[in-house]
C-alpha cells in the first residue's frame, strides 16, 4: 500500500512537499544450474591420493579450461591418528578435494560426470551435492539496473499525476532507494555417497521455479505555483 505524506506551509497550497513509498517489481527465471563435487580418499600412502585426487583434477579441467564453469580443485591432505591406550597412533593420510560448478543444463553436468567417472578410483569416495536451479550474477544485476529505472520512470509518472491533482508543478527531488536483494540459490550437500559405479544413469534436471524480486524507494516530491 503506497503511504502518502503532504507538508503544507503557511501560506495554503502555494508549495506543497509530497513523500511516498513506491514499490516496483518483476519475476526472474533461473538460468543456471548449481552443484558441487565432494572427493576424499585414506591411504598411507600421501603419494597415491595425491595421483588419484590429480586425476580427477586433469579431467575438470580438460571439461573446463578455461574455469568459467566449475571453481575450486585445491585438495587438503592430512595425517590422522587414533588413539589405543591413550596414545596417539598414526593411521594413514586423508585427502579431500572438491568443485562447486555452475551449467546451462543437465547435459552439461552429466558430460562432466562421464569424464569424471572413468578416473575415479576404487579408495575414492565421490559426494554429489545437491542440484539447484539459480539466478546468475549477470541476470541478477541487469534485474537491478532494469528496476531502478522502472521505478523512476513510476516516480516521473506520478509527480504528473499529482501536478494534474493538486494544479502545482510537481518535480521529483529526492529518490532514497531500499528494497528487497534478489535471493541466490546456493547448493546443499548431499548425504548420499556416490561410489564409481554408480554412474550409468544420467542425473535428471531438479524442478525451475521462476523467483520474484523487488525495488522499494523513498521518494519525494516538491510542487509549486507554476
Amino acid at each position: 500500500m503506497k503511504l502518502i505524506l503532504l507538508t503544507l506551509p503557511l501560506m495554503a497550497m502555494a508549495t506543497m512537499t509530497i513523500t511516498t513509498n513506491e514499490h516496483v517489481s518483476t519475476t526472474l527465471t533461473p538460468d543456471v544450474l548449481q552443484g558441487s563435487l565432494n572427493f576424499d580418499e585414506q591411504n598411507k600412502n600421501p603419494n597415491l591420493i595425491k595421483e588419484d585426487l590429480n586425476a580427477i583434477i586433469v579431467q575438470v579441467k580438460k571439461f573446463d579450461p578455461n574455469a568459467k564453469q566449475c571453481q575450486g580443485g585445491g585438495y587438503q591432505l592430512s595425517p590422522q591418528y587414533t588413539y589405543t591406550d591413550q596414545k596417539q597412533v598414526f593411521s594413514g593420510y586423508s585427502g579431500s578435494l572438491f568443485f562447486e560448478c555452475e551449467f546451462s543444463n543437465i547435459e552439461q553436468y552429466n558430460a562432466l560426470l562421464e569424464k569424471i567417472n572413468p578416473v575415479i578410483k576404487k579408495n575414492v569416495h565421490k559426494n554429489e551435492g545437491s542440484l539447484s536451479w539459480g539466478v546468475s550474477e549477470q541476470q541478477r544485476l541487469t534485474a537491478q539496473r532494469a528496476l531502478r529505472n522502472a521505478l523512476l520512470q513510476t516516480a516521473q509518472s506520478q509527480a504528473q499525476a499529482f501536478s494534474k491533482t493538486t494544479a502545482l508543478s510537481c518535480e521529483v527531488t529526492s529518490v532514497n532507494f531500499g528494497g528487497n536483494a534478489i535471493p541466490m540459490t546456493h547448493p546443499m550437500m548431499m548425504a548420499k555417497s556416490v561410489s564409481f559405479s554408480d554412474t550409468a544413469v544420467p542425473t535428471q534436471s531438479p524442478l525451475q521455479q521462476d523467483q520474484k524480486t523487488s525495488l522499494d524507494a523513498t521518494v519525494t516530491y516538491s510542487c509549486t505555483k507554476p
